[in-house]
């Protein structure tokens, strides 16, 4: 919760400090954050990669360190061009911490198969209290902003201090040489295709972020209502998930199960837009967008781990967030080049039907488990 609230209090206002207050152009603050987002990325899979192959809290305390430094550094001298190289660097450290968090989570799990849903379910608190603060520490002062960021962070390393138990002396044995000789063909083959749900998943949920606010306004429909849907599908999660998850066992049958019905899910929120200027209808498709995230979102890790041992579940699971990283890069870019070539209710029947072609190959999922 506190590294998501360290991410929701920067990431809102970043495009609009860089255009409005350090008066640079969009096309800079895009290539700011693409450089952020990049680093993040290249952070994740470091990350990932390091909690394999050595010490987990350690890691976890150089990474919030870089970040805290970043940060702080920022809060001192929150000017250009010292600004993009802070940023970057507080993407790499938050790439690491991320991974190294996400893969302590899924060692977990073997004890708390629940773990991955209590996760996701206070990140979201995390995310929603920080984007509502956001915009008013950034009217008050920017280096409020970074400064709270920073204490926040501090914060968590605190409780990665105080609270984390060490899992290194527990980790399996195993003589696996490298990642790919341990894992079974079949494996990999379910991997690729969770990562490409993740991709495609984030892809198409962009549009949400970027491109069905243009659809919105263009049908006069404020810019504030639009944020407001934001707002909703936040509530949303944070009421619903509690009881949606319920619903399913904990098993690889019920996380696959979760899978499928939230991608179905995701596939009707864009259906449910084609062709409409009512903001209901939009109500409604964040509805079934808030109830696909909580179904496919908090599922999909739970599946990566099923498929890892106590040797590759940090590089598993560093996969899969690139997997959304690289949907999250992707999807305003093909879906602007998608709305300009075509429409917007083309481009959204395209999505429904991607996700329907994705549920077949969903279903070819197995509870596959390798001999090590």
């Amino acid at each position: 919760m506190l590294v998501n609230m360290g991410i929701g209090l920067i990431m809102p206002i970043t495009t609009l400090y860089i255009h409005n207050v350090l008066h640079m152009s969009l096309v800079v603050a895009g290539y700011t954050l693409l450089l952020f987002s990049g680093a993040m990325a290249l952070g994740n899979l470091i990350g990932g990669q390091l909690f394999d192959k050595w010490r987990s809290k350690p890691l976890m305390y150089i990474s919030a360190i870089i970040i805290v430094i970043a940060l702080f550094l920022l809060t001192l001298y929150p000017y250009w061009p010292i600004y993009p190289i802070l940023l970057m660097l507080y993407g790499a450290g938050l790439g690491i911490l991320n991974a190294s968090i996400n893969s302590y989570l899924a060692f977990l799990q073997k004890y708390d198969a629940n773990i991955f849903n209590n996760g996701y379910w206070a990140a979201n608190i995390g995310m929603g209290l920080a984007t509502f603060l956001s915009g008013i520490f950034f009217s008050i002062n920017i280096q409020l902003v970074f400064g709270s960021s920073a204490l926040l962070f501090l914060l968590a390393l605190f409780i990665i201090k105080s609270q984390f138990a060490s899992i290194d002396a527990l980790r399996s044995s195993g003589t696996e040489n490298s990642f790919h000789k341990t894992l079974h063909m079949h494996t990999i083959g379910y991997i690729s295709l969770l990562s490409l749900t993740m991709i495609i998943i984030w892809v198409c949920y962009e549009q949400w972020n970027s491109n069905v606010s243009v659809l919105m306004t263009n049908n006069g429909i404020s810019v504030k209502k639009y944020s407001i849907l934001f707002t909703i599908g936040t509530i949303e999660i944070v009421a619903l998930q509690p009881f949606i998850v319920r619903l399913f066992p904990e098993t690889f049958n019920g996380d696959k199960l979760r899978v499928i019905l939230g991608v179905l899910t995701f596939a009707l929120s864009y259906l449910l837009i084609i062709n409409t200027n009512d903001y209901w209808r939009f109500v409604l498709g964040i509805t079934f967008v808030s109830i696909g995230e909580i179904l496919a979102l908090t599922a999909i890790p739970s599946l990566l781990n099923h498929y890892a041992n106590d040797t590759n579940r940090g590089t598993i699971q560093a996969i899969g967030s690139l997997s959304g990283s690289i949907g999250r890069a992707l999807g305003p870019l093909l879906g602007g080049f998608m709305i300009t070539s075509f429409s917007f209710d083309t481009t959204f029947l395209s999505i429904f039907i991607i996700h329907l072609i994705l549920v077949v190959f969903l279903l070819l999922l197995r509870d596959f488990k390798p001999k090590y």
